[in-house]
C-alpha cells in the first residue's frame, strides 16, 4: 500500500503534464521577461525538487533505520581501506 505522503510527488507530475492546457502558461506572456512557459517549468523544476525532498523526509522517519546506517557506513569503510 502507498502512503499519502508519495501523492506529494504527483503535484509536479500534474503541472508539467496540465501545462499545454492552461492559458494563462500557454500564450504569449512574458513573467519577468521571460517566456511564460519556461518560467512555469523552472518553477515545477525547482517544486520537483521540494516535493521529492518532502517524500524522502516523511519515508524515512528519524530512529528508523538505524541499524542499516551502520551496515552501509562499516561496508564503506571496508572498501576504502
Amino acid at each position: 500500500m502507498r502512503k499519502p505522503h508519495a501523492l506529494w510527488a504527483v503535484v509536479p507530475v500534474v503541472a508539467f503534464l496540465s501545462t499545454p492546457f492552461l492559458p494563462f502558461v500557454n500564450g504569449p506572456h512574458l513573467w519577468f521577461g521571460l517566456p511564460s512557459v519556461l518560467v512555469w517549468c523552472l518553477l515545477w523544476t525547482a517544486g520537483t525538487t521540494a516535493s521529492l525532498a518532502l517524500v524522502e523526509h516523511f519515508a524515512h522517519p528519524a530512529g528508523e533505520g538505524d541499524e542499516d546506517d551502520d551496515v552501509t557506513h562499516d561496508a564503506y569503510e571496508e572498501a576504502a581501506a
